[in-house]
Order: C-alpha cells, then sequence, then structure tokens
C-alpha cells in the first residue's frame, strides 16, 4: 500500500472514528479494507459542525474542513466538481438589515410589507433565496430551520446554532426529506 494511500485511509478513519484513531504509518491492508467497506456499507454516518452533529448520507467521496475565518464542513459525493455535495458554513454576517435572524427570515418568507427589517436586505435576499423555490420554516424541539429548496440547482436551509451562530446547509442533491433526516430532530 502507497503512503499516500495510507494517508487518505487515515484520515478517512479518523474523521469517522475521532482524532488520533489511528496514523499513516498503523493503516495496514486490512484495516483499509475495513474501513471502504465500513463507508461503502453505511446509509448515514454523522457529522459533527459547529458543536452539533447530523446524520449525513453514508460513502462519501471526499470529506474536507475550511477553518479560521471560512469555515466550512464540505462533503462530496462525487468526483465531479461542483456536484453532489453538502456544505456547513457559518454564516455570521449575513445582512438582515437590523434586526435578528429569526425576524428576518420571517420578513422573507411573509408577502406583509409591515416588519422591522430593513426593506432592501429582505428584497435582496428575496430575490436571491426565495424567488422560485419552495420556501418555509421546519420547527422541531425549540429550534427554527428555514428552508429554500428550488426545483433546480443549490438548496438552502438556515438555522441557529446551539452556539448561537448562524449556520448554513447547502446542497445540490438533497430533497426536504433528505435534509430533515440530516437534521435528525424533526
Amino acid at each position: 500500500m502507497e503512503s499516500d494511500q495510507r494517508e487518505h485511509i487515515s484520515v478517512v478513519i479518523n474523521y469517522f472514528w475521532g482524532e488520533g484513531a489511528t496514523s499513516p504509518e498503523s493503516v495496514n491492508q486490512g484495516m483499509a479494507i475495513i474501513a471502504y467497506e465500513a463507508l461503502e456499507e453505511a446509509q448515514s454516518c454523522s457529522a459533527a459542525y459547529s458543536g452539533m452533529k447530523f446524520q449525513v448520507p453514508g460513502s462519501p467521496v471526499v470529506v474536507g474542513s475550511i477553518g479560521a475565518n471560512h469555515d466550512i464542513l464540505l462533503i462530496k459525493y462525487s468526483d465531479t466538481v461542483g456536484k453532489r455535495y453538502i456544505s456547513f458554513g457559518t454564516e455570521n454576517t449575513l445582512e438582515t438589515g437590523g434586526c435578528g435572524w429569526s425576524d428576518f427570515f420571517e420578513a422573507t418568507l411573509s408577502e406583509k410589507e409591515a416588519h422591522s427589517c430593513d426593506q432592501a436586505s429582505v428584497e435582496s435576499f428575496k430575490s436571491v433565496f426565495v424567488q422560485g423555490t419552495d420556501a418555509g420554516i421546519w420547527k422541531a424541539a425549540d429550534r427554527a430551520y428555514y428552508f429554500f429548496l428550488p426545483d433546480q440547482g443549490s438548496s438552502f436551509v438556515f438555522f441557529q446554532s446551539n452556539n448561537g451562530n448562524l449556520i448554513k446547509l447547502e446542497s445540490d442533491f438533497l430533497d426536504s426529506d433528505g435534509f430533515r433526516r440530516m437534521l435528525g430532530d424533526m
């Protein structure tokens, strides 16, 4: 087994079984076969982001993370660039026009003109995320998930995480049921 293959298997094992589960030097052929078989057979697997766990579809091709200011987790299910992905991102800089996130999303989903948010911010968001989509709110426990699901292209779900961040989920292949399964508490 080549060293780059060992490193890849080590990354996969550490991602799914916890940091430090293995090092590239300790990966052997048997361990690689077990890791790949487990991933291929998994209907779903856990992904952790912003202090929360999500049940994503099994058998990802690539899992990557960009930390620091970007704070993005990307899970790919295809070797084709830009196809079959789930992305987790922190969106704390979303321009809401001076109102809180829940008020902002309520305003973007409402036909009413009377709200506390800046009208230009609401209209800008609507033109990008709301127009031509199935949009609404899923409520579960003490959390609201604001979804924007077009017939084609990427779909989005926004919600506040346990630690107060605004999270944006994006996928080009999950439908309503897929997002709801991933979120797990619906």
